[in-house]
Order: C-alpha cells, then sequence, then structure tokens
C-alpha cells in the first residue's frame, strides 16, 4: 500500500510520526533550515528556569526583549515589534499595510507572503519565476507600476538561496519610499548566509519609512518550537502594527529563551562556521549524482532539480529511511522536480549522501 503525505512547508516531523509511525525525535531533518546546532544550551536554561513560572501571564509588550533588540542593534525599542515567530508578523504586515488590496511579490519564496494577503482580501502581482539568481530591480520597479500597496522581498530568498545586492535593493527601497509603497524584507536567513553575501538593513529603518525588516529566532538561533520572531521599522509603523497585534501573543518561555539567545552570539558564530564548511562539500557530493543538480544559493540550504525522480517520491523514500526533505512543489514557479535541503552536521549529511547514493544504485539496478 502506498502512503504519501504533503505539508506547505518543512519541519513536519510531527505529521511523519502520525501518518508512517517513525518517532519524530530519532528523525533526522533536512527540510527544515535552522541552526544546525539546535538552541543556544542559554536559551535551554533559560527556560528551565522559568518553568516554575508558568502560572504568570507574559509581559505583553515584550519590553526586556525589545530592550535587548534595541542594544543589539542601537536601534530604539520602539523600532520594534515581537511576534509569534516571524510568520505572525507577515500576516499582521499584511493586514496593516496591504489590505484588500495589490502586493508584489518576486516567485518563487515563501509562500506565506501571498497566503496573508490572500487572508485580507488582497491579492498578489508576480515576477516571472527565477529558479536561480534573484529578481532584477526592474521587475520590482514593474510590480510597482502595477499599483501595489506593498512588496515583499525574501533576501536571502527561501528556496534557492538568491542574494539582491545591497545597491539593488537601495534603488527599489528609494523609489518605494516615494511611491509609499511598504516593503516587508524578509531576512530570516541572513545572519547564517555567506559572509559578506547580504548586507542587512535592519539598521535603516528610520532612514526608511516603509521599511519593515522581518527577523527570526527560528532559523539563526534554532527556537522553531518556541515560535518567536521580530521586526524593525520606523516608529510609525511599528505603531500601526501595534495597534493591530493581538494582546500577549508571545509566551513567557519564549521571551526569555529568546533573550538568552540573543547575548550568545557565538552560537550563531559556530553555526556559520559550520554551514561554510559543510555547505561546499554537501553540494559536491550532490553534483556526483546522475539525477541530482544542486543550484549554488547563499543561504544555508541547497535548492535541488532532480531528474528521473519526482520530488514527492524521493521524499516518501528518504523519509521511510528517516530523513526528511523539503518537496519544493508547492512552491510558486516551480515543480515536482526541486527539493530542497538543509546544511547539518557533518556526520548527519554523511547519512544523508550516503542514503541518496543507495539510492542511485536501487535506480541504476532497476
Amino acid at each position: 500500500m502506498s502512503m504519501s503525505f504533503e505539508s506547505p512547508h518543512g519541519g513536519d516531523v510531527w505529521l511523519v510520526e502520525r501518518l508512517m509511525g517513525i518517532g519524530a525525535l530519532s528523525l533526522i531533518d533536512f527540510s527544515s533550515n535552522v541552526n544546525p546546532y539546535g538552541p543556544s544550551p542559554r536559551a535551554v536554561k533559560a527556560v528551565v528556569e522559568l518553568a516554575p513560572t508558568l502560572s504568570l501571564y507574559p509581559d505583553d509588550e515584550c519590553l526586556k526583549l525589545r530592550q535587548s533588540l534595541s542594544e543589539h542593534y542601537d536601534l530604539d525599542p520602539a523600532n520594534f515589534i515581537v511576534g509569534n515567530g516571524s510568520t505572525e508578523l507577515i500576516y499582521l504586515f499584511a493586514r496593516v499595510f496591504v489590505g484588500c488590496g495589490l502586493a508584489g511579490v518576486h516567485i518563487p519564496t515563501f509562500s506565506e507572503y501571498e497566503r496573508a494577503v490572500a487572508s485580507c482580501g488582497g491579492s498578489c502581482l508576480y515576477t516571472k519565476p527565477h529558479v536561480q539568481g534573484a529578481p532584477s530591480v526592474e521587475e520590482l520597479m514593474e510590480l510597482m507600476d502595477g499599483g501595489v500597496k506593498a512588496l515583499f522581498i525574501c533576501n536571502p530568498n527561501n528556496p534557492n538561496g538568491s542574494v539582491m545586492r545591497a545597491e539593488e535593493l537601495e534603488e527599489v527601497l528609494e523609489e518605494a519610499e516615494k511611491r509609499g509603497v511598504y516593503v516587508l524584507l524578509d531576512e530570516d536567513f541572513v545572519e547564517l548566509a555567506d559572509e559578506g553575501s547580504a548586507r542587512s538593513f535592519i539598521c535603516e529603518v528610520e532612514k526608511f519609512s516603509k521599511l519593515v525588516v522581518l527577523r527570526s529566532f527560528t532559523k539563526s538561533h534554532g527556537l522553531a518550537g518556541l515560535r518567536v520572531g521580530y521586526a524593525a521599522a520606523s516608529r510609525e509603523a511599528i505603531s500601526r502594527m501595534e495597534a493591530a497585534r493581538v494582546r500577549w501573543n508571545v509566551n513567557l518561555l519564549a521571551q526569555e529563551a529568546a533573550v538568552a539567545a540573543l547575548q550568545d552570539g557565538e552560537h550563531v558564530e559556530a553555526a556559520r562556521r559550520l554551514v561554510k564548511s559543510e555547505k561546499p562539500r554537501l553540494m559536491r557530493e550532490m553534483q556526483g549524482l546522475e539525477w541530482a543538480k544542486p543550484i549554488y544559493g547563499y543561504a544555508n540550504f541547497l535548492l535541488v532539480e532532480l531528474s528521473g525522480v519526482t520530488s514527492r517520491e524521493l521524499k516518501m523514500e528518504l523519509a521511510r529511511r528517516g530523513f526528511l526533505i523539503r518537496d519544493c512543489s508547492n512552491f510558486r514557479g516551480l515543480n515536482d522536480r526541486y527539493i530542497r535541503v538543509a546544511v547539518k552536521r557533518s556526520w548527519e549529511n554523511e547519512l544523508l549522501i550516503e542514503e541518496l547514493k543507495k539510492l542511485e544504485v536501487k535506480r541504476s539496478v532497476n
């Protein structure tokens, strides 16, 4: 009996456990692009120590975390808003700045942008698909010509790891400022990107009043299960988002773990060093497979084009063997010939490559 499962995103370990009976903790998850070392020990310690306080309400204003962010980036606490994961802030941005209007989205990219817009009754205009490489300035200008109220830009981009050059982004931001178009710049992957590849604009939110920079503690800090993200923007933009925010949206443990994680810069730096050494090796090994063509990107993952096998088939086969990969067939602009693979620790990468080589031998025999 054949079995298949679909999920709109990666990290579906609990779904696999329910449907296939494989323990979630025994899976090696390459579908989720989080810190290969997991959460900072400081964050774990903060959660354990706070367990006795679970009967207390969390700080609705997330003031301690916002103060930590202000010190980290040399901005004012009023320049930050904290959300139940960065995804909540995507929906909040769409609700406040798009509504039932138009938004511009380059593709392929994170699907929650268009879902957030649709949830408000709005609709999207799209660039042409870019499997490799980033959208051009001209394409984003064309979206603004189409009358969009906001642009969604993911940089580095998910799922292909492409990066827009800083001068190109600045040109887009300057034009958006003139036209009154808001820009959500999603920098969730910037901290684990190749050194010097993607310039952050988080410290320039007072320069560009229509810019909202999105960050998360999920990717670089490994706190996916706690759901905590943040956005930086002008005081006016943050004030508008705060007025629409749900109260007590970030739990007590998430707030304290995020503060602790932010103070552990070495944990992120160690992950950055690991990605720097492991990504080229993972790419070389995949290039040696006849049916897989990895596409180089600047983030902590690889988009891979398949031949002779679909993304769903490969996902199922690897899941049976205890590995999860991201089936990219549901990305607008891609199809069932693409998967995404995170860069993990050396021994985990080696195990995945071994399984892929076994599958190649099996395919050649059949």
